[in-house]
């Protein structure tokens, strides 16, 4: 049995807005999933597979098409199932499963000609809980997923939706095996197994509509991310002891927005966390040299819209940010800074670009231990970065210190594992030189120098 996987992609102009509008409001979320059909001995089916539009709309239903087209001379007999489960991934949640109707009048059985086709529709309300981008899946089929913008509308638009089914949710893990068994032939490759994907749901696994318990997936999804790189690496500096160094860095926004697109002040909130340790891992009893603290709340907008010939997209940081070392008495350090950072991105964006981010910031407080700390640090941190999402990347960061010969140059080098050793491989080689002053707080105001290599989870 030969089972032919096509891939369509609905073609529409996204430089008039009528016709982006008109496009959402017919397909919304028009998703053309494969699913495998039953067949009779001897009968071939193929299943098309339509990409769905970039962008959906909340008080538009979630509708799912599979087009199915005669592949063997003497037809095709294809069993269609009532009920079709797909996932949606918010963030780097789990996925959860969506239960999608039949629309009615579909035929349950379907026997086309060869080279005839057929299109069935099913759909569901958008969950409550879906917003911004959402991967969308279907599981045990080799496809890939497709990314969907989702807008959320007011809820009196939303109640509006014209929504054939109800769209229960369960733990993917829990979607169960198909009600109406949909091959009559076995199947063999890859897909053996998954013949079905219509599910029904155990009246059990719906999750309450009032439920006062938070789903922590749900609550974490699209909000906790990354922010500085993250990353471990050891090797030689000018001090007594070869420091190794370690970061930790991560945000959270606080409100994801109904409108993905949103530049409100609230709906860009971003509270922040990062831990910078200098380690002597390798002394007699590996003690650590210093660490800061660093926690900010700050405003990010990854692109303000702003555009220019001279460069591809402008981003904007600004926010106020705590750093210390956590001791007491003489060798306690911190400083509090309020900052903005404008954020430019030169060249193509999927290849080798260039950043440029400028952190201009003014000291808000200074501990009275490190008074003339910006002698060392001065008042900007200029990053540079140059490479490719998935390629090479080179990261300078210089400062220049109010003092003539103060300041300092931080050097990452990364280049992705999976580049290496395959696809199985995540996190990046990392590369690290340092020159100057103020690398740690505790010692801001020593000159040293540091080469260390390592391996970094984020860049």
């Amino acid at each position: 049995m030969a089972i032919r996987l096509a891939f369509q992609r609905a073609s529409h102009s996204h430089s008039a807005p009528v016709a982006r509008l008109a496009w959402g409001r017919l397909a919304c979320a028009t998703l053309a999933v494969a699913t495998l059909a039953g067949y009779v001995p001897a009968s071939r089916a193929a299943v098309s597979i339509m990409r769905p539009p970039r962008e959906a709309r909340s008080d538009e239903p979630l509708v799912v098409t599979i087009v199915y087209s005669g592949d063997a001379p003497t037809g095709s007999s294809i069993d269609v199932p009532r009920d079709l489960s797909i996932t949606l991934t918010n963030g780097e949640a789990l996925p959860k499963a969506v239960l999608l109707a039949r629309e009615p009048g579909a035929p349950e059985h379907l026997r086309l000609a060869a080279g005839e086709m057929k299109a069935v529709s099913y759909s569901a309300a958008w969950p409550k809980w879906a917003r911004g981008a959402l991967r969308v899946d279907v599981p045990g089929v080799d496809v890939s997923p497709s990314v969907v913008l989702l807008t959320r509308m007011p809820a009196s638009a939303t109640a509006n939706a014209a929504a054939p089914a109800s769209a229960p949710l369960v733990p993917a893990a829990t979607v169960a095996s198909a009600s109406e068994p949909v091959a009559t032939a076995p199947v063999e490759g890859p897909m053996a197994g998954n013949a079905s994907l219509a599910a029904q749901m155990p009246p059990s696994t719906v999750k309450p509509s009032n439920s006062l318990v938070p789903d922590i997936g749900t609550f974490l999804a699209g909000r906790l991310s990354f922010y500085q790189p993250n990353y471990f690496a050891d090797g030689w500096s000018s001090s007594d002891a070869d420091l190794a160094r370690f970061q930790i860095s991560i945000k959270f926004r606080f409100i994801l927005p109904d409108d993905p697109r949103s530049r409100g002040f609230l709906d860009n909130l971003y509270f922040a966390y990062t831990q910078t340790s200098l380690w002597d891992v390798r002394g007699d009893e590996s003690p650590f040299h210093d660490t800061s603290y660093m926690p900010a709340l700050f405003y990010y907008l990854e692109d303000t819209g702003w555009r220019s010939s001279w460069f591809t997209r402008m981003g904007i940081e600004s926010g106020y940010e705590h750093e210390s070392n956590g001791t007491a008495g003489s060798g306690s350090r911190g400083v509090d800074i309020v900052y903005v950072k404008p954020i430019w991105d030169f060249g193509d964006l999927n290849a080798n670009h260039l950043t440029i981010e400028p952190k201009i910031y003014a000291y808000e407080h200074i501990q009275e231990s490190n008074g003339d700390i910006a002698h060392y640090r001065g008042y900007v941190d200029l990053l540079f970065k140059y490479g490719s999402p998935d390629g090479w990347q080179l990261a300078t960061t210089l400062r220049k210190g109010t003092r003539s010969t103060y300041g300092s140059v931080d050097v990452q080098f990364t280049y992705p594992l999976a580049k290496l050793f395959g696809n199985a491989w995540g996190g990046y080689v990392f590369l690290n030189y340092f020159n100057g002053y103020a690398e740690d707080l505790l010692y801001y105001n020593q000159h040293r120098w540091a080469a260390r290599i390592g391996f970094a989870v984020s860049r």
